[in-house]
């Protein structure tokens, strides 16, 4: 093949020999189409000096021709590593792409999608998004020609969702159109576990070295490494946007078409005198069968549990034995649902309006499973449908164990108040709850959430703890014996609920709020790791690890980056079960949580808990969840916390920490932590 008319050149260089700029200004001048250069490290670059690519790019510069370095990055990448390090062949490339970075450079990461590295996108990514390194996600047989890719089914399922909704959605302002084009390509391989079909030839040249050790241009014909990046002098420009107009235009057709529905659906019901129905608390209806609505399909493990203990309750109140949930990500909610070891048997189906009649006829009633009821239109207008349907056909409908708010939009309140005026039975999970307006006049009863109730049946004998949660366990606690150690969990939180600033400025407030509270903590633990006489460990785990609904990894490496290598930080870089949790929080001596659910599942297995109730300037779920269980002094609002609180809390709950524990050694689990404690029943 001719190189002359090509319009691209890579310089591929394994280690640091890089060719003599006046060998690539020679080898360059014959190509009349060039337009642009990229000097790319297949390897670990060595000691490769920032003079010497420095010159190549002035070369190329000279010929008219942009130019960039890019990094292929090989299976052991690790962000967290790099941050602390600790040893990781990212640590050379993040190195020197620093200095290469403040010359001015444009730097590119090729991030191959492999197993190994599936769960270390978040950190990958947000590291270099922070070191204005442009990253791009490709299937690892473009970038190692003869590696095969090969996903599991869990990876695959990971992945995708990064790809759609952080690649796709949050980051697409960041890179040209032809990038979004092609991770658009990337979903369907990945659902059909088929990243080989991802292949399109084109046509570039070449700058290598040959078996004698002269640099030579070859033309070469290629998978489609450079149409990803539609020209390589566009650098990444930086920011995030939020979901697509054409998007957001299609929800809000999507929203307004289905309520026009659900509120005719509603006022049939009404004119019949079923819009309202009459309160049965003494006599439970009974209801073998069931269906089950709820905010499932932004799901995560948190949420499981709380569908486990409304199917409990449901079993013993209402005889309950096989429930139809709806999601509106069933592939993804069969998977959390098959975590439950309940005795009811469960099938996930798509909620859909148009499906909901022929499902309704298969059930014996509906049942709200917990969770917020909340301002999600698109929810909200399916659940009216529904249940207004439901209601028309004289089948019951019960509300277990919501959590009531908050709302923004009057719309969305006047729905959810519709939808609550139709439940016969209505139980919130606290005191504040009930106190909503959306509840006015309703007396519901006052309990818990129902997660408490699933996760206080997780005996010593952990039933559905997978294989890949007993390996983290092991490496997380390794060499942790006669340390004191502390579970966190964070999540990045969103400005819509935010209360204090102006619309305009909401976003950009709370995401200080955010950082303040980021260093105060990293502070805090620093000052705790420098006092304690065994050094602590602080292990993070995420309650929801996928990009859907918000990952908690982004927290865990932002706060590794403000920890450096001085404290012992480590992040569970995975997806875990319940019971992975359940046997986390077992074994550590005070968790930090942010999450409601975390806050849940460590009060449910008698762990010290510090709470930090996330919404800026007004209390909130996590805050009212501690008040019930007695223990408000250890819980502090976001925008409120110090690192003065944060280490006096860590000191004093860490203080009686140390007390003797069941062996749960031959349980399975590992370590000398379960705790009998349970909250208290008026929960």
């Amino acid at each position: 093949m001719n190189p002359q008319g090509l319009a691209h050149l890579d310089v591929r260089v394994r280690g640091s020999q890089l060719p003599p700029p006046a060998a690539v200004r020679q080898l360059i001048a014959p190509l009349d189409a060039l337009r642009s250069v990229a000097l790319v490290f297949t390897g670990n670059p060595g000691p490769t000096t920032v003079a010497d690519v420095v010159a190549l790019q002035q070369a190329c510069a000279d010929r008219g021709a942009a130019f960039a370095v890019e990094f292929v990055l090989e299976s052991d990448a690790d962000a967290t590593a790099a941050l602390g390090h600790t040893p990781t062949s990212l640590g050379p490339i993040l190195e020197l792409s620093r200095s290469l970075r403040e010359r001015g450079l444009i730097v590119r990461w090729w991030v191959p999608i492999l197993d190994a590295l599936a769960y270390r996108l978040e950190g990958l990514f947000s590291l270099a998004a922070d070191e204005g390194v442009d990253a791009v996600l490709v299937p690892a047989h473009i970038v190692h020609a003869a590696l095969e890719t090969s996903l599991d089914d869990e990876s695959a399922r990971f992945v995708a969702d990064f790809v759609r909704y952080r690649l796709l959605d949050e980051d697409r302002g960041r890179f040209p159109a032809a990038r979004a084009d092609f991770y658009e390509k990337l979903l369907p391989a990945l659902a059909l576990r088929d990243l080989k079909a991802v292949r399109e030839g084109e046509s570039i040249a070449v700058l290598e070295q040959d078996a004698t050790g002269a640099w030579t241009v070859r033309g070469e014909e290629r998978l489609p490494l450079r149409p990803v990046v539609s020209a390589i002098d566009e650098s990444p420009r930086g920011g995030t946007r939020p979901a697509s107009p054409a998007g957001g235009r299609a929800d809000v057709i999507e929203v307004l078409s289905e309520g026009v529905r659900a509120l005719a659906q509603w006022s049939r019901t009404a004119l019949i005198g079923r819009g309202r129905a009459r309160r049965e608390r003494d006599h439970p209806t009974r209801m073998r069968r069931v269906l089950v609505i709820g905010a499932y399909g932004g799901d995560h493990i948190g949420d499981t549990a709380i569908f486990g203990g409304v199917l409990l309750r449901i079993h013993k109140r209402h005889h309950t034995t096989e429930a139809i949930l709806v999601s509106q990500r069933p592939e993804h909610t069969r998977r959390l649902a098959a975590m439950l070891d309940v005795p009811v048997h469960v099938t996930v189906e798509e909620y859909r309006q148009s499906t909901v009649g022929a499902l309704l006829d298969r059930v014996d009633g509906v049942v709200f499973a917990g969770g917020p009821l909340m301002d999600l239109p698109k929810q909200l207008v399916k659940h009216l449908y529904a249940v207004a349907r439901a209601r028309r056909k004289g089948k019951p409908f019960v509300i277990e164990g919501i959590g009531a708010g908050p709302f923004i939009r009057r719309v969305s309140a006047s729905t959810a108040r519709l939808l609550v005026l139709m439940a016969e039975h209505i139980t919130v999970r606290t005191a504040d709850d009930a106190r909503a307006p959306l509840l006015r006049g309703l007396d519901p009863v006052v309990g818990r959430d129902p997660a408490f109730d699933y996760l206080e049946t997780r005996g010593p004998l952990l039933t559905r703890l997978p294989q890949a949660d007993r390996q983290w366990l092991d490496r997380l606690f390794r060499e942790t014996e006669g340390r004191l150690t502390v579970g966190i969990n964070l999540r990045p939180i969103r400005p819509d609920y935010t209360v204090g600033a102006p619309p305009a400025q909401r976003a950009e407030y709370t995401r200080q709020i955010e950082s303040r509270f980021e260093a105060q903590l990293a502070a805090a633990m620093r000052q705790f790791h420098d006092v304690s006489g065994a050094r602590p460990c602080f292990i993070f785990y995420p309650m929801n690890a996928i990009q859907f609904g918000s990952s908690d990894l982004r927290s865990a490496y932002r706060l590794k980056r403000l920890l450096g290598e001085t404290v012992d930080f480590r992040i569970w870089e995975g997806d875990p079960s319940i019971d992975g949790i359940v046997a986390l929080l077992r074994r550590v001596d005070v968790a930090i949580t942010m999450r409601f659910h975390a806050t849940i599942y460590a009060l449910s297995q008698g762990t010290r808990v510090i709470g930090i109730d996330y919404r800026p300037g007004k209390k909130d779920k996590v805050a009212a969840l501690l008040d019930d269980a007695g223990q408000a002094q250890n819980c502090c609002r976001i925008d409120e916390m110090t690192t003065d609180w944060m280490f006096e809390r860590l000191m004093g709950l860490t203080g009686s920490a140390r007390t003797v524990r069941p062996d749960l050694t031959a349980a399975g689990i590992g370590g000398t932590t379960l705790r009998p404690v349970r909250p208290p029943a008026s929960m």
